[in-house]
């Protein structure tokens, strides 16, 4: 585990004003803020794909991935960053990336790739270490987002649909 551009994270934060991000070899441009929690952030990040070779093809995450199906056509991707500040969450964080990496499920996303990088903590910052884990992105929002929008148009899930949303779960 961990993070071949670890250092290279920090530098570029400090020219770049923290807007890029690395995840090992592949480099990513943080859009937006989807999300947050206690100590983790979720966001829509974009691959910076460099064309080295010059043949086009990039290729950066792609060529990691093992299911083709998972591959963004335009690059983004979803980013959760998880702050850590304690061993334990750092345990914590290590059997998220463990259990993640063992489903493969139509109705869950799988985890990408992965990073932890150790950071040097500032009066700003308490934490000296950052996860980063890379999913599929899926803006359609949640179940629970389309549960609140019909509860304020007062409609309701059919008996059906309640039916099946139960058995995928499953």
């Amino acid at each position: 585990m961990g993070c071949s551009f670890s250092g290279l994270n920090a530098l570029y934060d400090a020219v770049n004003g923290g807007e890029d991000v690395w995840i090992n070899d592949n480099r990513f441009k943080i859009l937006r803020q989807l999300g947050e929690g206690g100590f983790s952030y979720v966001y829509l990040v974009k691959e910076v794909v460099e064309d080295v070779a010059g043949d086009g093809g990039g290729g950066g995450i792609r060529k990691k991935i093992k299911d083709s199906s998972f591959v963004s056509d335009d690059g983004t991707y979803a980013m959760k960053k998880v702050l850590i500040q304690t061993n334990e969450q750092l345990e914590l964080v290590r059997e998220e990336i463990r259990v993640s990496s063992l489903f493969s499920h139509p109705n869950l996303l799988p985890l990408l790739d992965h990073a932890i990088i150790q950071v040097k903590a500032t009066q700003e910052r308490s934490w000296n270490s950052e996860a980063y884990l890379l999913f599929p992105v899926h803006l359609d929002g949640t179940l629970l987002d389309n549960a609140k929008a019909m509860k304020e148009k007062k409609e309701f899930f059919s008996t059906i649909d309640v039916l099946q949303i139960f058995r995928q779960v499953n």
